[in-house]
């Protein structure tokens, strides 16, 4: 299904890719159109629309921190119905600045499945837990950029495989249940 910016939702894009697709632009101008969002933290998300989002919007997003990174995030995923978690994490591995995050992916919390070896052992003292991992493919990854002190969207993929929280549950949820510092007095 096409927005009106001819995006195709549920799809996974590319920066490079976003910037190739985009027909307003020539080639030499790519970098001068292309208008970037900064986002410094949650006292920031005032203006911006999650529910109305295309992944252009998502990918021409760059955050001053992780934590930025993570609250856009999941506040997306909260005006859109889903939760989101922390995945895989990149690290610099060079002498002097060993464990610098370089780049982390987040993901929607019925991504991946769950490992089945444990599912069916009779020795069991607790009843196990639900199965909510379903293989869903939506996720964010975020990249550090050392030049700009930013943190930029590599890849973003909206494709879910599984029904959304209905509004009315999503306030309930473990990654929308914290007062959010923009909602303090």
């Amino acid at each position: 299904m096409q927005d009106a910016n001819g995006w195709m939702s549920g799809e996974t894009v590319l920066v490079e890719e976003a910037e190739a697709m985009d027909s307003y632009t020539a080639d030499a101008d790519i970098n001068a159109e292309v208008a970037v969002r900064i986002i410094d933290g949650i006292g920031s998300f005032g203006a911006i629309e999650f529910s109305s989002l295309t992944a252009k919007d998502v990918l021409t997003t760059e955050f001053t921190s992780l934590q930025a990174a993570y609250d856009y995030y999941n506040e997306f995923g909260c005006m859109k119905g889903f939760l989101v978690r922390m995945s895989k994490v990149g690290r610099i591995t060079k002498q002097g600045a060993e464990g610098k995050i370089i780049w982390q992916i987040f993901v929607c919390s019925r991504e991946g499945e769950h490992d089945g070896k444990h599912m069916h052992r009779e020795d069991r003292k607790k009843d196990p837990r639900p199965i909510t991992r379903c293989g869903c493919e939506a996720q964010i990854n975020v990249h550090a950029d050392d030049a700009s002190r930013r943190w930029f969207v590599e890849q973003f993929c909206d494709n879910h495989n599984h029904p959304m929280l209905d509004a009315r549950f999503r306030g309930l949820s473990r990654s929308h249940r914290a007062v959010k510092e923009g909602n303090l007095h």
